[in-house]
């Protein structure tokens, strides 16, 4: 199963195969444009000082550490839920700073710890490293639960974009290692055939919520994973935002607002940021039924 996922979501290093290959014939060239990469992408991180959320390494045996932001919430109770989130950015853009605003406040409206993980970009690393990195850092804090006071068995995923195509990856890998999350929340995320694949072998959580808008990238591969998810079982759910921008749920924060990059996106505007907050309240109602569902069948 392993040997499959590292073959199946490495199609999409093909993408990027003429970078390498030009770097073998001239050199020099990728190392150029990772460095301006990754200069723009060090300008979307804060300060310690700025961040809301704690920032904080997660270890891992024999590996680099996984950096990812905590948030508590107001009303810490024993035994809480935990969300993971991971930002878009097509792999290689965005900082888990950039959600910030979005994850503090959705750890008082979810009323759970948020994990806002700051996966490796693929300019540094390669699939699957980010992948693992997702499923460790699940998995440390399912062997620590009782010291941040959540519950192991109330674990979702909500994921953007590429961070959502990479969180399907890793709840496949947890699967393998017979971990259960409660459900996961995918916002218009990357798909390709391993995506696919995946969906066939039964290997996305029981729970599995698409959230599409009516601009979406991948609008014309949506329709084919539903059906993949549909034959395979999955308790799927599709919420369409018709007249919503893709990037609607997190642009309308204050990181993204004020990028000049990100100012020019039709999905940050007064009617758009209505659309995210209505979004806010029902992607929590969405992990409350998570936990309901897996509640049930204990």
């Amino acid at each position: 199963m392993g040997n499959f996922l590292i073959n199946a979501i490495g199609i999409l290093i093909l993408i990027f195969l003429a970078f390498y290959v030009y770097n073998r014939i001239t050199g020099g060239f990728d190392k150029r444009l990772a460095g301006r990469i990754k200069t723009a992408r060090e300008k979307l991180r804060k300060s310690d000082g700025d961040r809301i959320g704690k920032r904080i390494v997660v270890p891992r045996d024999g590996k680099k550490g996984v950096t990812v932001n905590l948030y508590q919430p107001s009303r810490e109770t024993e035994g809480m839920p935990a969300v993971f989130v991971a930002h878009g950015g097509s792999f290689m853009d965005g900082d888990a700073d950039q959600l910030d605003s979005y994850c503090a406040r959705m750890a008082d409206r979810w009323d759970s710890l948020i994990v806002n993980i700051n996966y490796t970009t693929m300019d540094v690393e390669q699939f699957p490293w980010q992948q693992e990195e997702i499923r460790d850092t699940v998995l440390y804090f399912a062997v620590h639960a009782s010291e941040f006071g959540i519950d192991a068995e109330k674990f979702s995923f909500v994921g953007f974009s590429a961070g959502a195509y990479l969180q399907i990856g890793a709840a496949a890998y947890l699967k393998e290692k017979g971990f259960r999350l409660c459900g996961m929340i995918a916002f218009y995320p990357f798909i390709d055939d391993a995506m696919i694949h995946l969906a066939d072998m039964g290997m996305y959580p029981e729970h599995f919520t698409l959230v599409t808008t009516g601009s979406d990238a991948m609008k014309d591969r949506e329709p084919v994973l539903i059906e993949h998810l549909k034959n395979a079982g999955t308790d799927l759910n599709v919420k369409e935002y018709a007249d919503a921008v893709q990037g609607f749920a997190e642009y309308n924060n204050p990181e993204y607002e004020n990028d000049p990059v990100y100012q020019r996106s039709k999905a940050i505007s007064e009617d758009q940021a209505v659309f995210a907050r209505a979004c806010e309240i029902w992607t929590g109602s969405e992990l409350e039924r998570f936990i309901q569902k897996n509640t049930e069948k204990r």
